[in-house]
């Protein structure tokens, strides 16, 4: 329901866009093309693909709920992955020649993955060790965020850098994602050869925030550790991204005034895979 409400504002906010048109947005549109610059329609709808794969450090796991009174229990992960698949929708306005705003909502799929040492004492006795193996966290959710872009360039050279916040509420577990995601880029514009295609490359900064919690039960832990537990035992993870930069190479294909393609990698410590096509108004 939540998601159907923000697909439904974010349709009402690109209606009043498109209305607007009489508005000659962006400001300073005729300004800027009698200094040579060729600006994109105004308003636009964007679908996009992403599919990413990065490292994670689980800083705590907690258990809560032990059948025996005194059992100490620790866990401590090695480093693991996480890995999703983000599809989104956005609805944008180019406000000024050099600023575009956008809002967006989306569907998240995924999960990260680790291996988890486990010890256990009781009183005198122990500590007794183990391991689980891929410790797994379904992070299914729901999407929603806004961000602004900052361009500009000179002659076939552009720069801009793009800047958004989203928040993912999981639904398969409790807690939130919550990210700030900023990506530089510089690149060159082929237009003037005869080839509507921009080439660059550039960087992706990602700030992120997890916190999760929820049922022992979700988790399928091996039975002789489940045992201890009692059935409305709970856990509570708290994991954080290895890295927050990573390489991006990445195009854009102009198939009419209306219509893009555009397609992104990123290398390094984060790898992802990026499609998306615009619809430009």
């Amino acid at each position: 329901m939540k998601l159907r409400s923000l697909l439904l504002a974010t349709s009402c906010f690109f209606a009043g866009a498109v209305n607007a048109e009489s508005f000659s947005l962006p400001i300073w549109k005729e300004e800027a093309e009698a200094l040579g610059y060729e600006l994109p329609k105004a308003f636009g709808l964007n679908l996009s693909y992403m599919s990413m794969e990065q490292g994670i450090d689980v800083e705590s796991i907690a258990l809560k709920g032990l059948k025996i009174p005194g059992l100490k229990l620790g866990m401590e992960a090695e480093p693991g992955k996480q890995v999703t698949d983000v599809m989104t929708l956005r609805a944008d306005v180019w406000l000024f020649p050099f600023l575009n705003l956008y809002g967006l909502v989306g569907k998240l799929d995924g999960y990260s993955e680790t291996d988890v040492n486990v010890s256990a004492k009781l009183g005198f006795i122990g500590p007794f060790t183990g391991k689980i193996e891929n410790f797994r966290l379904d992070l299914d959710g729901e999407i929603k965020g806004a961000g602004f872009v900052l361009a500009g360039g000179h002659e076939q050279w552009f720069g801009l850098v793009d800047a958004s916040y989203t928040q993912t509420e999981l639904t398969v577990v409790d807690g939130s994602i919550d990210a700030i995601v900023v990506s530089p880029r510089v690149g060159y514009d082929f237009h003037r050869n005869g080839v509507p295609l921009r080439l660059w490359v550039g960087a992706m900064y990602q700030s992120v925030e997890q916190e999760l919690s929820g049922s022992i039960v979700d988790l399928g832990l091996p039975p002789a550790l489940s045992g201890l537990l009692s059935d409305d035992a709970r856990f509570e993870v708290k994991q954080s991204l290895t890295s927050e930069w990573n390489t991006l190479v990445g195009m854009q294909y102009e198939i009419n005034k209306d219509w893009y393609l555009l397609g992104e990698m990123g290398f390094g410590e984060r790898e992802s895979l990026f499609f998306s096509i615009d619809r430009r108004f």
